[in-house]
């Protein structure tokens, strides 16, 4: 796992969109919701697996939610079948102050779009692979928000990209902008430093140097800010320098 900002650590799947500030209890109540008994247990499981996770219920996702067993839940699961989206669910457990992870397994932009409206604190491709579900969990328990790299290409930034965002970014140097393409990608600082051929030092200090040049919170929205005025990461990378590497 990598440190984003503060504590909290992300799976190299997922990446945090935001710094969240509240106090993530010492045990986070859990409730797993999915209409696939398959699905459902494999959640259960991976969720008790971690020490500070409180797998309180499991559910059928295609239950009316009032006979969900929601008492002091912190976070609500739910896994989503093909065509389906939940943003009904998302909207209700949102009204009730409990944070909602969803797992599709056909993401789109405009699902995305609409799972975040509805107040989806983490939207996660639904894959075999769940290894990244608990740090995510843990993640939007903290009042962070999570999204999966595969989702990245999606995800419009709220923030309209102005003049001033434009200069930052062009300012920014060739292997700055490689880092920030590594880190989309969902490497690691390590394996970013290795692919770059230097130490996991050098790679934090571009990253900071980003960060700085871009007036931005955190890697995620650096990354964002690049992609949405150079386009696609592949194409930042080649952009001329303003500055020497």
């Amino acid at each position: 796992m990598t440190t984003v900002s503060g504590t909290t650590h992300r799976p190299r799947s997922a990446w945090q969109l935001d710094g969240g500030r509240s106090r993530v209890p010492s045990r986070i109540r859990v409730l797993v919701a999915d209409h696939d008994p398959v699905w459902r247990r494999l959640l259960h499981d991976v969720l008790t697996g971690n020490s500070q996770l409180d797998v309180v219920a499991g559910v059928d996702s295609h239950r009316p939610l009032a006979d969900w067993p929601l008492h002091r839940v912190d976070v609500a699961v739910l896994g989503a079948s093909h065509g389906e989206l939940m943003t009904g669910a998302v909207r209700q457990l949102t009204a009730r102050r409990i944070r909602v992870v969803l797992l599709c397994l056909d993401w789109s932009r405009r699902s995305l779009d609409a799972a975040m409206a509805a107040g989806a604190a983490g939207c996660l491709v639904k894959e075999p692979d769940l290894s990244g579900v608990a740090g995510s969990v843990q993640a939007v328990a903290g009042s962070n928000r999570v999204l999966s790299t595969a989702l990245l290409n999606f995800y419009v930034n709220p923030a309209a990209v102005d003049r001033r965002t434009q200069d930052a970014v062009r300012r920014l140097t060739t292997r700055e902008r490689e880092v920030l393409r590594l880190l989309g990608e969902g490497r690691t600082t390590a394996e970013a430093a290795e692919l770059c051929g230097v130490s996991s030092a050098t790679v934090k200090s571009h990253v900071s140097h980003a960060l700085a040049k871009l007036d931005a919170r955190n890697r995620l929205e650096a990354v964002l800010m690049v992609r949405d005025v150079l386009g696609s990461p592949a194409a930042a990378y080649g952009v001329p320098d303003a500055a020497a590497s």
